[in-house]
């Protein structure tokens, strides 16, 4: 499975082979809306919102919530709905979507953060500045 990309049992009704589903990462994986129902909204069940939400990852010796699209790219809402939420929290926010520059696919993950200055100090070289927004 890759970001963006749905995975290849995914059906209309859910799982294809959901009772034979394979122990990492279909059994083991929990997405935040899964894990912790009571901080994830409705409206951001992965399908609803078009991402995959992350809460208690590492990052380079940072905690922080990560989203992967799930389709091209992160709705603007979601990502609203993101940013307020690392704003509260005070936890910096990685995101990674499809590389897509005006209408055209690179075939690429680009990767995007939202955080405190001493994050974005942190980060800026690795995912380049342009990509990082401070809180």
């Amino acid at each position: 499975m890759e970001p963006g990309r749905p995975c290849a049992h995914c059906t209309v009704q859910g799982c294809a082979i959901y009772e034979n589903r394979p122990e990492i990462p279909c059994r083991k994986f929990k997405c935040a809306w899964l894990a912790d129902g009571d901080v994830i909204p409705e409206n951001m069940r992965p399908d609803r919102c078009g991402a995959i939400v992350m809460f208690d990852r590492k990052w380079n010796g940072w905690s922080i919530v990560k989203a992967v699209a799930v389709g091209d790219l992160i709705p603007e809402e979601t990502l609203e709905w993101l940013m307020a939420y690392a704003r509260e929290n005070k936890i910096p926010l990685l995101w990674q979507e499809n590389l897509v520059v005006d209408g055209k696919k690179y075939g690429a993950i680009r990767n995007r953060g939202f955080g405190p200055p001493a994050f974005v100090e942190h980060v800026k070289h690795a995912i380049g500045p342009e990509d990082i927004m401070r809180l």
